[in-house]
């Protein structure tokens, strides 16, 4: 049983969780707020994009051309440097200590990152589709960080969003703890589609973080091979 699990008013029991365990700045520890509006405008913007895969080309894209074919992405977006930043702090914090008001501020870095790099007109096409998790990952953690950092952009930019079209059928090892070429055993297979949904042929697929690139691709992997025609890798963080 959860504790405080009967009480009705969550207003009521956050006030009197942050009365004993007062929010601090991930960056300053200063009290009042999990990132401060001065750390937060200091956080590190990822401006050139090597090819995520292979990292040999800079190129606009994210994803040279023997990659896209290679892990079925058509382009690669990522905000911020996952290590020495505090998106990269923020990022944990909200998958595992399970601070859920951080889905905003990191999805505020994904909308300015778009600004940025002027995608939005582009991605107006496309439907967004989080990475989802196994439902016992699900069940231990409660939410799903990229399904919720994905609906506040989806209301941002009026994108469709479809948080059932992929099922995540295998309930694999953390990738975090795992090198590229177990990450990419571990995710064989580990996808598949909801039959009974719509198709669209542009797919924005998001994900918290891209290191290796293997969820990303095993997902796009079943959606092309279903009939997608473009697919865009957006995440907050990347390495």
């Amino acid at each position: 049983m959860r504790l405080f699990g009967r009480i009705k008013n969550k207003g009521f029991l956050n006030k009197i969780l942050d009365y004993i365990f007062p929010k601090k700045c991930l960056g300053c520890a200063k009290e009042g707020e999990y990132v401060c509006s001065a750390c937060f405008a200091k956080i590190k913007y990822l401006e050139s994009f090597s090819c995520f895969f292979c990292h040999e080309e800079n190129l606009s894209a994210g994803v040279c051309l023997a990659c896209q074919q290679k892990y079925n992405i058509d382009q690669a977006v990522a905000v911020a440097p996952y290590k020495n930043n505090l998106a990269g702090q923020m990022v944990e914090n909200l998958k595992y200590n399970y601070i859920e008001e951080l889905a905003e501020k990191l999805a505020a870095l994904i909308i300015t990152q778009i600004k940025d790099l002027e995608l939005g007109k582009r991605i107006s096409e496309y439907t967004l589709v989080p990475i989802p998790l196994h439902k016992k990952r699900l069940a231990e953690r409660g939410f799903n960080q990229a399904e919720k950092i994905s609906q506040i952009i989806a209301e941002k930019y009026d994108l469709p969003l479809a948080l059932d079209l992929l099922k995540r059928v295998k309930n694999t090892y953390q990738q975090a703890k795992l090198t590229r070429e177990q990450r990419l055993v571990n995710l064989n297979n580990a996808f598949s589609l909801n039959l009974n949904k719509k198709l669209p042929e542009k797919i924005i697929l998001f994900d918290d973080v891209f290191t290796t690139g293997a969820t990303l691709s095993q997902a796009a992997k079943v959606l092309k091979k279903a009939g997608v025609k473009k697919v865009i890798a957006l995440t907050v963080c990347h390495g």
